[in-house]
């Protein structure tokens, strides 16, 4: 059975549908208060450090150690959630970020770390070029790691043979799939919170069949993800969705927010704390 053939018959454009679902999701509300998404992800790069402080997103970085890699190459880098703590235990790590405002997060810690074996591509990962990545590293990574930054990089064709192009190991894909299936309770708060309906979410079985495209047979591997978020009261955790809602917060809208927490709002010594949870897809593949 010619698996790439019947793929191709379909006529289904799966990388566009992706990034479609993305822009509606989410993205064209970045883009309308900030400017630009590498502006949102400025804006809110120290509350997504606050966010990933207390969650489980290096449970990855055990898998990656299995493989003794030397060199890696950090798709997303972000604020530094793989590179820092993997730059302990390897020789090399490339971190490409397109925003200023999460490098800087990541170059402080690094310093602060005395981890001088981080190197930095303030790019996009669609404006870098083979040669540039490849010549920061004098040759091909051992591995690669593209973690939750799927979801704004464009020409994914492209994106992934370049990424099959300086990996002599395996490439590592983390993106979500899904909200906790337990809190069926945030679709129905969607609504009222963000005051449009909630919009069909595309998941990485699009991203599978956009690698099919390309020859590339992944493995896939679902993943419990979690997250901690401490505040001082509730009050403060109404406020951190002013960052995804054009505009104030209105009352209606703080209402549906802290309807929403109610029962989710947990208590630690003095502080308040909530937890969601969600699964999270990994996808992989060894570079030929």
């Amino acid at each position: 059975m010619n698996v790439k053939k019947k793929i191709g018959d379909l006529d289904i454009e799966w990388s566009k549908l992706w990034q479609d679902g993305i822009m509606d999701a989410w993205s064209h509300q970045y883009i309308k208060k900030y400017g630009s998404i590498t502006a949102a992800w400025d804006h809110k790069a120290a509350e997504y450090t606050k966010s990933m402080e207390h969650s489980n997103r290096t449970q990855l970085i055990e898998k990656i150690e299995e493989h003794s890699p030397e060199t890696v190459l950090d798709v997303g880098a972000g604020t530094g959630i793989f590179a820092l703590p993997l730059a302990k235990s390897v020789k090399r790590v490339v971190a490409v970020e397109p925003s200023p405002g999460m490098l800087d997060i990541l170059k402080n810690k690094a310093e602060a770390n005395n981890l001088t074996n981080i190197e930095c591509i303030n790019k996009k990962w669609e404006d870098t070029t083979i040669n540039e990545v490849i010549a920061l590293n004098k040759g091909k990574y051992d591995l690669i790691i593209c973690s939750h930054a799927l979801y704004y990089i464009t020409d994914l064709h492209d994106s992934f043979r370049k990424m099959n192009e300086v990996s002599k190991g395996f490439i590592y894909l983390l993106i979500g799939a899904g909200h906790d299936t337990d809190d069926s309770s945030y679709s129905k708060y969607y609504e009222r919170i963000y005051e449009r309906p909630e919009p069909t979410f595309p998941d990485y079985s699009f991203l599978y069949m956009t690698l099919r495209e390309l020859d590339i047979d992944p493995n896939i591997e679902m993943l419990e993800a979690y997250a901690k978020r401490y505040v001082q009261n509730m009050d403060e955790a109404i406020d951190l969705w002013k960052e995804d809602i054009d505009g104030e917060l209105t009352e209606a809208q703080r209402d549906a927010i802290r309807d929403y927490l109610s029962d989710k709002i947990k208590k630690e010594g003095e502080s308040l704390y909530w937890e969601w949870r969600s699964k999270d897809a990994l996808i992989s593949w060894r570079a030929e």
